[in-house]
């Protein structure tokens, strides 16, 4: 959904017959009797809260969502969100639905927009306030829903960067953006998905700039993180990083909470898959626990354990890595060592580390009984590097791709050596031409005596199931 603002309702309808479309073909381009936006509405009330994706549907030349008053037509198909019925008495004295529409919990704004104590409330308080009668009057439903979305409007106007507007359009969301209610202020589907991809096909700031803009020290958008207004790091994704876990830890420690976890987890994964820069998490660190983080969370979480596994130069992924192996050392697996090697994972696909070793590829484990050989069957899983499954029985999970974790093992059979492999038509003789293919990544490559001089298989084990020593 596009969002009219003021300016645009004062300039919309056009005053023209032609072309008018009917509501539910907004998405028709129509080609004669448009009239032209003027520059100033255009670029600064309809592109900016346009999808990339729409704005040939959308555009300077077509704006067919606001023809023939189909934005009241579309507010009007939201208003039903809103809509209850009264209950009345049958004849037998029983509570049943009436005939009477009434329009509970609409959005109203508090507070001064572009300040710290704006918001947007659409929860009971609006009932008990109203004493359960509600508005009667769609005219004036329709008007409160409006006045809703002007005031946002201008609060987003008031928010100086592109980083702080998106954190208070996913803030709204996060907390009170409950079942769509608050798709009536954003592009799109008014979901989480379409507000971030919309921000950052406008500004790749807003994915990458500060989680906290300098000129707002108190917290702007009606949440705490902690001891202080500054999160490690001080990016959009850092800050909603540092949501979901301080979520975890509140979960956890707290039982009967209302399980929310979920809302800021989509939110990450959204920002990742739009594009946001994870360098940060993989950089050197200072002290860690001056700001608040995912670390903070994770000392509280243990009792003060993360400063004792800080070492100079550590990043912030390799520190949270090394609590999830205290922690499944310790047999400590519970909700937050669960969302943290999620965590892991998502950042971890996201980074420019290329792993030494692929699904498929044959390596060898470090195990309490010794190295143990096996084959890769995951890449970034549960939070490690590697999931392997193991050729003696069960899977090991080597949490850094370091030698002293996982490695190539050493072959049975050398260069030149006579084997066998398993072929499709059965066991087949051959050559040992090549260890470590460079096609696939396979122990070893094998010139088949009914091959051709340049043809060869490869054998993905070195295991008797796969290729064995020919006696001849």
């Amino acid at each position: 959904m596009v969002l009219l603002t003021s300016a645009i309702q004062n300039a919309w309808p056009p005053k023209t017959d032609t072309n008018v479309l009917e509501y539910g073909q907004e998405d028709v381009v129509l080609q004669e009797g448009v009239i032209s936006l003027p520059d100033s509405i255009y670029y600064q009330h309809v592109r900016p809260f346009t999808p990339a994706k729409d704005r040939l549907v959308v555009s300077k030349r077509c704006s067919t969502r606001f023809y023939a008053g189909n934005r009241v037509k579309l507010d009007e198909t939201y208003l039903k969100k809103f809509e209850r019925l009264v209950k009345v008495k049958d004849a037998a004295g029983r509570w049943v639905d009436g005939d009477t529409v009434v329009y509970h919990n609409l959005p109203v704004a508090r507070g001064e927009p572009g300040t710290y104590n704006f918001c947007l409330e659409f929860g009971e308080e609006v009932q008990h306030v109203t004493n359960n009668v509600g508005l009667l009057q769609t005219d004036v439903a329709l008007e409160k829903l409006r006045a809703a979305r002007k005031a946002w409007d201008e609060h987003l106007s008031k928010i100086p960067t592109p980083a702080t507007r998106l954190n208070a359009c996913l803030n709204v969301l996060a907390t009170t953006g409950i079942n769509g209610l608050c798709s009536f202020l954003f592009d799109g589907r008014g979901d989480v998905s379409d507000v971030i991809k919309f921000h950052a096909s406008m500004d790749i700031m807003a994915l990458n700039g500060s989680f906290f803009h300098p000129a707002y020290r108190v917290d702007l958008y009606s949440f705490s993180l902690g001891r202080s207004n500054e999160v490690l790091p001080n990016t959009q994704l850092g800050g909603w990083v540092t949501r979901y876990m301080n979520r975890v830890q509140q979960e956890l420690e707290n039982p009967f909470l209302p399980s929310f976890t979920w809302r800021f987890e989509s939110i990450v994964e959204e920002l990742l898959d739009a594009g946001a820069d994870v360098g940060p998490f993989f950089e050197p660190l200072e002290y860690p626990l001056d700001k608040d983080s995912v670390l903070t969370s994770l000392s509280a979480i243990s009792r003060g354990l993360i400063p004792t596994l800080y070492s100079k130069g550590m990043s912030m992924c390799e520190m949270m890595r090394h609590y999830l192996i205290l922690s499944h050392r310790l047999d400590n697996d519970n909700d937050c060592t669960r969302e943290l090697g999620n965590l892991l994972d998502m950042l971890s696909r996201q980074s420019t580390i290329e792993l030494r070793f692929h699904v498929g590829d044959w390596v060898e484990c470090n195990m309490e009984e010794g190295w143990m050989k096996g084959v890769v069957t995951k890449q970034w899983a549960r939070g490690y590097s590697y999931e392997v499954i193991l050729v003696e029985s069960g899977t090991a999970a080597s949490p850094f791709d370091t030698d002293e974790y996982v490695r190539r093992p050493e072959l049975r059979f050398s260069v030149g050596d006579r084997v066998e492999c398993c072929m499709e038509e059965g066991w087949m003789p051959g050559t040992v031409r090549k260890h470590w293919s460079e096609v696939n990544g396979n122990p070893y490559e094998v010139a088949l005596d009914s091959y051709k001089k340049w043809e060869f298989c490869t054998a993905p084990c070195d295991m008797d199931d796969y290729i064995r020593a020919l006696n001849e």
